[in-house]
């Protein structure tokens, strides 16, 4: 009798120790939206304010980090924005053939 005692918690453990990851997970990416484009203007100061990246209008927040590891955001480069409940969360260079 204590076998399955000891059983039966470690199988409910198992089953249910993914769920909740995924779960947890899911959330991260809840209200997520990506839009690339070329960038037509950029603030010139610095990268924090106004962008224009494919014909959109993107307000920069402080907390808004920037990727430039596939090179320099600049204009008429290709950027990729992420923005989590309207506001705008990265803004990552890209590629020009990422924008074709």
């Amino acid at each position: 009798m204590s076998k399955k005692l000891v059983f039966i918690p470690l199988v409910v453990f198992l089953i249910l120790t993914p769920i909740i990851l995924l779960a947890k997970q899911g959330n991260d990416n809840k209200g997520r939206e990506v839009f690339i484009g070329i960038i037509q203007s950029m603030p010139s100061s610095g990268l924090q304010g106004e962008w224009i990246i494919g014909g959109q209008t993107f307000s920069t927040v402080p907390s808004t980090e920037f990727d430039q590891t596939d090179g320099p955001l600049s204009v008429n480069g290709c950027a990729n924005v992420e923005f989590r409940n309207g506001e705008v969360h990265e803004i990552d260079c890209e590629t020009l053939s990422d924008c074709k």
